[in-house]
């Protein structure tokens, strides 16, 4: 085994090291690249053994020239050369997926193309060496000098300090025979560590002293590890001339090897244990077969004018690296670089890889195109030739002003600063400062341009720019809001011709089939205007989530009436599955039901459909939004499967629903233990396969069931080929294929044959789902074409079963892939046929004169004509999916019997999944069957939430900054109320949501949610599913509960329901005033009207539920009293007033409220059906309801906020408090005497003096009259709240 020389590389000074010096290399076992790490804490992979070309270089983490110094300049730029071999990299380890470093302060993880992934630092000790763990592949251990560090690679974070019984370890290594972990420390011992025992060592191995003297290094290859190190003699150290070798798993030593010259590294043969190379510090090399004995043995003399510094194998052992004290790099390998060398026919050396195979493929940045040739005519223009650099002015630099004027359209200066400010300036490190002249004061930032700059205002025809562009609408609702109030113009998005005309493309493609993308403003993407891309009542799905390719394929099946109405019912069912996708599926078909031309998304779908690992493993995700690669054979497999998985979750613990007529169910599906799902009675194809045997003629058949027809093209025909007829060859498949006959057991032929059951009366399904497996241009040709007549699909397509039977199909939807060209990213459109409204037009023969078609391009919706639909112009339109429905449909299926409803009992069932749940921490109790809600019923809401993905943005050069994409939020506690009744107040629904997915910020100061509070084995709360606290509110909202909270529009839209806008009653629109873009924030409504401090330390969902339940009490109390609104108008223009003073937000320093703890409120009453009044109690802080009737428990129907007068504004109760009672009340309830703040009282008797009746207006003073004495107050006497 012996060594040629074939590369010398010098690495090249760095700015930290004039002369670096290689400190370890490694091999990559994944990829042709072998890793360098040096002196000056750089790590840098070389591909190829041919040209070792460089691929990337990055900084070790944990180098000391990455550390900043005390001083604050860089560690290592002042350590100088002497300390050079302690900045470098001391071990890198290659995985499948990461390049993990290791340097004194710290560990490091990157991806092959240099990007980092996580850090952990400790620069308190020295670390020399790391292992993974091998009972956990996101843990890595690292030691050197005191504890050793586990720490986890997935958050970047130390998880444990572990104590070492060595004071320093040199080197650690996996073992995968006992699951252990092999320590070699400098003392020179050897052990073994146990991770089950918080790495203590294992109990059955005891350590071996390897050398007395100490340890210089380790290696281990499989089950063996060899050390080098020292020894003593006669008193003196000396090094250890033997290299020990032990079998790793008993720490058995077996016969050592010896080198006289004294081993510096010795390594094991990657791929034969009987293998070593051993180097000494001055070069000699010699290489050992252990099982030849000492005459297999061969020595060399390495090309060093040094030492050697490190020294790596490649994985086969073909290769070996090592680097000198003189910076250079060296590659030696056992095949012949002489004139014996192998040369392929370009007379180039050929040479295998470094890891033995292809493997994966280093990435390369994308080569710069070149420049175009410039062809010299008359008419090339002269800035074609890129300008030199002049040091004095050219003759063409002359004034501006001679060629463009300040009317001109190419040039507008900007305006001179003027004199005064000039004169007053103050010059300050190159930066002048000026006070603002009065003339220019009220005009700060403002820069009025120049009559006629910048426009062409002799460019126009007949009244129309040349350009051809137009005022774009407004992409924003604030933008079109504020649009709209400027121009004091009607709305122009009402215009149909204004939006075709927006959406007719320049080119072959027209707009609307483009790529939409969602945008992000400062107020969120609530305030992106959906409405503008959908006109119609048919709602569409956004696209800011992962895998929202498969939107349009949901909608294709939305739009399926059986399987849509099989997929509602299922949530009706207890199914026990977290992630089941036909219930996700339910729950979407439900929302895009309701919504009703409102937009919508998928997100809890695509939660399910991520979680599952068969999808991944059949590369069903999409991780890379920018992708160029086909999404129609994407979208084609995801129906396969996504169909057979709605097949086997349709089947609830053996049971599920019978949709076939008797009369044909009898026949063919309900056969004795054969449960057929309900999916399968709806688009299942049951196919009988039998396989002939040619040598020996046995015939074996199995029977199965299609889910989706893959369409088999035929090869190049000149005979035109019919959908119909292709459908049926593709369903009926005969074919030959070799195979091993399980009777002869001889490699045959085999004659396979696809039809259907016999056992069936009418096999054929009322829904058929067709793969169309369009895979090349060629196939194409088919279904190009421009005229109706002519066309490859027809919307009534004929399939012959057996015995010659017909059936008629309707093609009910489409699913194209719109892809302009190659190079650009291709996305997925839909066409679904909806059913036609009542009393539509029709000709003479009973057909539609308007088309029922929509286009679903995600959120962008509209109607088109069937012609539009089935005629396919270019390549840029291919069909994917195409679902047809038999004509008789009616007449095969029963779906009355489905189940249309949740059952109630889910209110009234306890669950929780935590394994530590504290009774104490239950703030909830259950409804019981009385209290069950009916349609009106009033509850009270509020959700908090998690980060699973933080919110990715872009800042400009400018310094504004782009959202690119929001944070990925998950539903983490949700708590409902009760708003009516005798335990009004009360919670019934307070859980805490399990998620298995990583949550990135728990944002524990606005949610309240601590880490482990959503972990079954952590978590003291109550702790649910995410389906098992969705269905519960899907189910209040199907009872028509009205919900009442703040800022319910957002905690919707996480949770992914959507809620009749008659069923909401949102605090954050009531409390405003329209046309004002401010929102009150909950904690500044509940302080300056119901004089409490909530939200002190975080948020909690059921204070901040109570509280908007509170103040919709007030809101109400307003309503009934004043019909024309003029209190709460005046009430909210306090509010307004008093918020801009303070920054809408209570002051910090103020008197505490009576009580900040939310539980001291008792329970609201119910109101009466007559003009109830609120008059807050004296000695229970608590909010009251007083009336001269008997109060019942049954609310009125509350009432929508009014839009015009006192509908949408907000009332404020703090200044100018207007309390009603009948009979005598201490007016001090509140905090402190209402005298203090303008308030006014009704009553009967007299209180304090102040029971008189009148009306505070603003914050002026008020007015006292009735039938006790009355007293006003001025406004010095007021008090600020």
């Amino acid at each position: 085994m012996t060594y040629n020389p074939l590369h010398l590389l010098p690495l090249p000074p760095q700015s930290i090291d004039p002369k670096p010096v290689p400190t370890t290399i490694e091999f990559d076992s994944f990829s042709d690249t072998l890793w360098l790490g040096t002196s000056s804490g750089t790590v840098t992979a070389l591909c190829t053994p041919l040209s070792l070309t460089r691929n990337v270089q990055f900084p070790a983490h944990g180098a000391r020239s990455n550390l900043p110094s005390a001083n604050g300049f860089m560690g290592g730029a002042l350590l100088g050369m002497g300390m050079g071999m302690n900045m470098g990299v001391k071990e890198i380890r290659i995985t499948d997926r990461d390049v993990w470093t290791l340097a004194e302060g710290g560990i490091g993880g990157r991806m092959r193309g240099g990007r980092a992934k996580w850090t952990v630092s400790d620069p308190t000790r020295s670390l020399r060496t790391m292992t993974p763990n091998p009972t956990n592949s996101h843990e890595v251990l690292a030691g050197g000098n005191g504890q050793m560090i586990l720490a986890n690679t997935s958050r970047g974070e130390i998880v444990r300090r572990i104590e070492s019984n060595e004071a320093s370890i040199v080197k650690m290594a996996p073992s995968s025979s006992n699951r252990a972990v092999l320590s070699a420390s400098l003392s020179g011992q050897i052990n073994l560590l146990d991770p089950r025992t918080a790495y203590k060592s294992l109990n059955t191995i005891i350590p071996v002293q390897a050398h007395t003297g100490g340890l210089s290094g380790a290696d281990v290859q499989g089950n063996l590890v060899c050390t080098w190190g020292w020894t003593h003699m006669q008193g003196h150290p000396m090094p250890d001339p033997l290299v020990k070798i032990y079998d790793i798993r008993t720490l058995r030593p077996l016969p050592p090897i010896s080198f006289p010259a004294g081993p510096a590294f010795a390594l094991l043969h990657p791929t034969d244990p009987s293998k070593l190379v051993i180097s000494s510090q001055q070069g000699m090399l010699q290489s050992v077969d252990m099982s030849g004995g000492s005459a297999a043995s061969t020595f060399q003399q390495l090309d060093v004018n040094s030492y050697v510094t490190s020294m790596a194998l490649s994985p086969r052992g073909d290769y070996l690296a090592f680097g000198d004290a003189d910076g250079h790099l060296h590659l030696w390998t056992q095949y012949d670089t002489g004139e014996t060398a192998q040369l392929d026919e370009n007379g180039q050396m050929v040479l295998p890889t470094f890891n033995g195979y292809e493997g994966i493929k280093p990435e390369w940045p994308d080569q710069a195109d070149t420049l175009p040739p410039i062809v010299w005519e008359e008419t090339t223009p002269l800035n074609l030739i890129g300008m030199p650099y002049y040091s004095e002015a050219l003759l063409s630099n002359f004034p501006p002003d001679l060629y463009a004027t300040e009317f001109s359209p190419f040039y507008n200066p900007p305006l001179p600063v003027p004199t005064t400010v000039l004169n007053s300036m103050k010059m300050v490190d190159f930066v002048g400062y000026a006070t603002t002249p009065k003339e220019l004061k009220g005009k700060r930032y403002v820069i009025p341009s120049r009559p006629g700059a910048g426009k062409n205002v002799n460019n126009t025809t007949n009244g129309h720019s040349l350009s051809g562009r137009r005022d774009s609408e407004p992409r924003f609702r604030s933008e079109k809001d504020k649009k709209n109030k400027q121009s004091k113009k009607p709305n122009r998005r009402n215009s149909t011709d204004d939006r075709d005309e927006a959406e007719e493309g320049d080119g072959e493609i027209p707009k609307y089939y483009r790529k939409v993308e969602i945008k992000y403003s400062k107020f969120g993407i609530e305030d992106f205007d959906f409405e503008y891309y959908n006109r119609t009542t048919y709602s569409g799905l956004e696209t800011d989530i992962l895998n929202s390719y498969t939107n349009a394929l949901l909608q294709a099946i939305h739009y399926i009436l059986p399987i849509r109405k099989v997929a509602t019912a299922h949530i009706c069912v207890d199914c026990k599955k977290e992630h089941c996708l036909l219930c996700e599926a339910g729950f979407l078909f439900r929302m895009l039901e309701d919504a009703k031309g409102r937009n919508c998304q998928a997100s809890n779908f695509s939660r399910a459909f991520s979680a599952t690992p068969q999808a991944s493993a059949l590369g069903l995700m999409d991780d890379n939004d920018k992708s160029t690669a086909p999404y129609g054979s994407l979208i084609q497999n995801f129906n396969r499967w996504l169909l057979s998985t709605f097949s086997n979750e349709s089947i609830v613990e053996g049971d599920t629903f019978n949709v076939r007529t008797k009369s044909i169910g009898d026949l063919s599906l309900d056969k004795e233990k054969n449960t057929v799902s309900a999916i399968d009675q709806v688009l299942g194809l049951q196919i009988k396969t039998t396989n002939t045997c040619r040598s020996c003629g046995f015939v074996s058949a199995r029977d199965t069931t299609l889910h989706a027809v893959d369409l088999i093209h035929p090869k190049k025909t000149t005979v035109p080929v019919k959908f119909d007829d292709l459908l049926r060859s593709s369903i009926f498949r005969e074919n030959t294929t070799k195979a091993v006959c399980s009777n002869c057991k001889s490699f045959t032929p085999l004659d396979s044959k696809r039809s259907f059951s016999p056992d069936l009366q009418n096999p054929l399904p009322p829904i058929l789902s067709v793969n169309t497996m369009m895979n090349s241009s060629e196939l194409y040709e088919h279904w190009k074409t421009d005229k109706s007549s002519d066309r490859f699909l027809q919307p009534i397509v004929t399939l012959e079963g057996n015995d010659t039977e017909k059936s008629e199909y309707e093609v009910k939807s489409l699913v194209v892939q719109i892809q302009e060209d190659e190079n650009t990213p291709a996305h997925l459109v839909s066409f679904v046929k909806v059913p036609g409204e009542e009393n539509e037009p029709t000709n003479e023969t009973g057909m539609a004169t308007e088309s029922n078609w929509i286009m679903f391009n995600d959120f962008l919706v509209r109607q088109v004509t069937e012609d539009e639909v089935f005629t396919f112009p270019g390549q840029w339109k291919v069909p994917s999916v195409i679902i047809l429905q038999r004509i008789d449909t009616d007449s095969l299926l029963d779906l009355s019997g489905l189940p249309k409803s949740i059952d109630p009992s889910v209110l009234l069932k306890d669950v929780s999944i935590a394994w530590n749940r504290r009774n104490a921490l239950i703030k909830h109790t259950v409804f019981t069957p009385s209290e069950l809600p009916t349609p009106g019923t009033l509850v009270a809401i509020d959700a908090e939430f998690v980060a699973l993905q933080q919110e990715e943005m872009e800042f400009r050069s400018d310094g504004t900054k782009n959202i690119l994409r929001p944070s990925h939020m998950s539903l983490a506690r949700v708590s409902v109320l009760r708003g009516q009744g005798e335990k009004e107040g009360v919670p019934f629904i307070d859980d805490y949501i399990h998620t298995s997915e990583t949550v990135v910020d728990y944002l524990t100061e606005f949610s309240g949610i601590k880490a482990g509070d959503l972990d079954p084995n952590n978590s003291p709360h109550t702790l649910v599913p995410l389906k098992v606290a969705y269905k519960k509110l899907r189910l209040l909202v199907d009872l028509g509960c009205i919900f009442i909270g703040h800022g319910l529009a957002k905690d919707f839209r996480t949770i992914n329901i959507f809620i009749p806008s008659e069923q909401v009653m949102d605090t954050v629109h009531i409390f405003t005033i329209p046309g004002r873009q401010r929102k009150l924030s909950l904690k500044f409504l509940a302080w300056y009207l119901l004089k409490k401090d909530i939200q002190t330390n975080s948020h909690d969902s059921i204070e901040d539920s109570k509280f908007a339940l509170l103040l919709y009490k007030l809101y109400r109390e307003y309503v009934e009293r004043d019909d024309d609104g003029d209190e709460f108008r005046a009430l909210m223009d306090n509010v307004f007033n008093e918020g801009h003073k303070l920054g809408f937000k209570p002051p910090a320093e103020r008197p505490a409220s009576p009580s900040s703890n939310p539980t001291a409120f008792p329970p609201l009453r119910a109101q009466n059906t007559s003009a109830s009044t609120f008059s807050p109690s004296a000695n229970t802080n608590a909010i009251t309801t007083n009336t001269n009737t008997t109060s019942t428990s049954t609310p009125n129907t509350p009432r929508q906020p009014r839009s015009r007068k006192s509908s949408n504004k907000n009332t404020h109760n703090s200044n100018g408090n207007n309390n009603n009672s009948n009979s005598t009340s201490n007016q001090s309830s509140w905090s402190g005497n209402n005298e203090e703040q303008g308030g006014n009282g009704n009553g009967n008797g007299s209180s304090n003096g102040n029971a008189g009746r009148g009306r505070g207006r603003g914050r002026g003073k008020a007015q006292g009259q009735g039938q006790g004495p009355s007293q006003t107050q001025s406004r010095s006497q007021r008090s600020t709240p």
